[in-house]
């Protein structure tokens, strides 16, 4: 992970603004790629080619100061009791720091990024601001050449564990059992952190979207759907698969020849310069072939990197213009409340020449 403020001069600049404020923990990690947690608050503030100010919690101060000890990032732990000798620290809250920015005539700031400090930055600079949130989602959209190797690594990883699981399948066993294997594998391969909590879900669980694992036990026969991700050097992956156990289901089978022919028919008619929107539409009139379209209830897929839900949002009505770059999941899902559900997905980069899928090395259905 590298600094990026070169793109935060490039929005000034565009944008004719005197500075800009983030307060985004995930803006923060991206620009400054210091590792962060989302529910601590952080402030950026950021002159052109001047001298970064990240102000932080005094219990982040040395993690963080650490980190960008060799950049020109100056670090200022934020407490009005506890003062090290050897922090930084500013005897303000952080609400009294945002309010001396008041000066200042125009303001950049990530409105659409949730934050604690949000609604202290609107109340104490709303005449002031400019909302760029548009600039930085369009930069956090087009991956760069190391974004998409990292990417391409976290889901070698993810493939890795998920074998592992498939490997370690018995009757007794249950789906968080299930889930430490992976998590065991992909922690051996390196990952310090997931891209969200894994997903590993037995009939009837998998018939609802988004299920945590439980103690269900595998049984003789059923059907399994395992969605899980990680992060390597700050990116993210989210892979879906499903697992045949013991004897085949005529409608199951029916439901995941549905699902695998809507990715194909996406992949295959993806191309740069499509809007979203229509990547979406090929999904659902292929589901539709099949009588099961009114089961397909989310979007059909969503960018991922620092975070593993981000900009683009591949669903009916976005009007956002695939661009070389763009990295992306493809994940159609039938789901039969209270039965069974079947979701399958691949992540995939835009490329001047169509969709490339980075997950292809990873069969879709693993039958055992």
């Amino acid at each position: 992970m590298k600094l990026q403020l070169e793109k935060l001069d490039s929005i000034i600049e565009e944008e004719k603004i005197t500075s800009i404020i983030l307060t985004g923990p995930d803006n923060i990690e991206y620009f400054l790629g210091v590792r962060t947690i989302a529910d601590s608050p952080l402030l950026l503030h950021y002159e052109k080619k001047g001298e970064p100010k990240l102000y932080v919690p005094l219990l982040e101060y040395y993690r963080i100061r650490d980190y960008l000890e060799n950049t020109n990032v100056k670090v200022f732990a934020v407490s009005k009791s506890l003062k090290p000798s050897d922090a930084s620290v500013v005897d303000k809250s952080f609400k009294e720091i945002i309010s001396s920015f008041s000066k200042e005539d125009k303001i950049g700031y990530d409105k659409e990024y949730a934050s604690p400090l949000t609604t202290y930055v609107l109340s104490a600079l709303d005449d002031k601001i400019v909302d760029i949130s548009k600039h930085i989602s369009k930069y956090r959209m087009i991956k760069e050449d190391w974004e998409i190797e990292n990417i391409k690594k976290a889901v070698t990883i993810t493939s890795k564990g998920i074998l592992e699981m498939v490997n370690n399948l018995s009757e007794n066993i249950t789906e968080t059992e299930l889930s430490g294997f992976f998590e065991f594998r992909v922690r051996r391969a390196g990952v310090d952190e997931y891209a969200f909590p894994p997903l590993v879900l037995f009939k009837p669980n998998n018939s609802y979207p988004h299920h945590l694992p439980t103690s269900n036990r595998l049984g003789k026969r059923n059907l399994v759907l395992v969605d899980v991700g990680v992060k390597y050097g700050g990116r993210c992956s989210d892979l879906t698969r499903m697992i045949i156990w013991g004897r085949k289901n005529k409608e199951e089978l029916i439901t995941i020849e549905a699902v695998n022919e809507a990715i194909d028919n996406v992949i295959d008619a993806g191309q740069p310069g499509m809007k979203a929107s229509e990547l979406a539409e090929i999904a659902i009139k292929t589901l539709e072939k099949y009588g099961l379209s009114e089961k397909f209830i989310h979007g059909l897929g969503h960018g991922f990197g620092i975070l593993v839900h981000e900009p683009p949002y591949i669903r009916t009505g976005s009007e956002t213009v695939l661009e070389p770059g763009m990295v992306f999941t493809v994940e159609p899902g039938v789901y039969f409340a209270g039965k069974y559900g079947v979701r399958i997905e691949e992540d995939v980069l835009v490329t001047k020449k169509g969709l490339k899928v980075l997950s292809k090395e990873l069969k879709r259905v693993f039958v055992t």
